[in-house]
């Protein structure tokens, strides 16, 4: 963290800041837990190589429903707010944010316990119901279902042409075997799915745990309308898949939290998680991976796409 920022954080918040710890994750942005006078916080400095003026701009809007959302009991982090605004903003090279500091650890498939897991379902079916409580706003308004599945093919069709001798073993399998369930996919599916602001990016690293459940879900940066059963989705593949398949106990206990509040269909919501992120994980790059986290998520979508009919 350099004296810069700290300046402005002593201007713009009041906060003197005593001890630096520099956090992992946050591609390309920088994360520190700091102490100050106002306890431990969360300091996050935005990467203008990763965002434009106007992808901060769509921040902004998220990070709004993030502290209403807080306010309806979600538990997450308190952003502090200068001049009203969540990301504070240094010139054209400086954006950056300050949270409270939420306790907790992340878990993974092999560690959570089925009372984490219905607490997370529970959680996110508050989430969801605490979007949906907002106004809409226009500006989120997403993709229709005949263009969202229009950009399915497309990106098929973009991948398959661009075939050469380099690709790595396995890729081109991978995108051919989308085109059985591409055929399957209508655009009346699409609509019977419920759309809504979702998290979007409901993963164990944005999830914090204690032995009795959820103590905060976290990193609202990506929260947008879209499919809400692409966070089901996501939490399911990330904590319930196996090398057998989902385990049926940990689903099971996911979906209970999840229809205290609202309903869900496991395979829709697995299927739907597929067409969202097939795109993302089914690339040259993605098959070049060996380990991390990039990987695991390139090899939950391709037990999708192996057990699409099967769901």
């Amino acid at each position: 963290m350099d004296q810069r920022l700290l300046n402005d954080m002593q201007a713009a918040y009041g906060l003197a800041v005593t001890q630096i710890q520099p956090l992992t994750g946050g591609w390309l942005n920088e994360l520190w837990k700091v102490t100050t006078q106002r306890g431990d916080l969360l300091v996050k400095r935005f990467s203008h190589r990763r965002y434009s003026a106007a992808g901060l701009e769509k921040i902004e809007q998220a990070l709004e429903r993030q502290q209403q959302v807080a306010a309806q009991g979600i538990p997450c982090p308190e952003i502090l707010l200068c001049g009203g605004k969540a990301v504070r903003r240094v010139g054209e090279d400086l954006s950056y944010m300050v949270t409270t500091f939420c306790p907790g650890h992340n878990e993974c498939r092999e560690t959570v316990t089925l009372v984490q897991l219905k607490s997370l379902g529970d959680v996110c079916g508050r989430l969801h119901g605490a979007f949906s409580a907002l106004p809409r706003n226009k500006r989120d308004e997403s993709a229709g279902s005949a263009q969202f599945l229009q950009g399915l093919w497309n990106n098929f069709r973009t991948r398959k042409a661009a075939f050469c001798g380099d690709d790595p073993p396995g890729y081109q399998h991978a995108v051919l075997a989308q085109k059985a369930i591409l055929h399957s996919l209508t655009v009346g599916w699409l609509d019977s799915l419920p759309r809504g602001v979702a998290h979007e990016d409901f993963a164990p690293d944005n999830l914090l745990f204690d032995e009795n459940g959820v103590t905060a879900v976290i990193d609202f940066d990506r929260n947008c309308r879209s499919f809400l059963w692409h966070d089901v989705g996501r939490a399911l593949l990330s904590f319930c898949l196996t090398g057998q398949g989902l385990d049926r106990e940990k689903t099971a206990a996911f979906t209970e939290g999840y229809t205290r509040h609202l309903p869900v269909s496991v395979p829709d919501a697995l299927r739907i998680t597929w067409c969202i992120e097939a795109s993302w994980w089914i690339t040259p790059e993605g098959f070049r991976l060996e380990g991390g986290k990039a990987a695991g998520y390139r090899e939950d979508i391709l037990w999708l796409t192996n057990n699409w009919f099967q769901l």
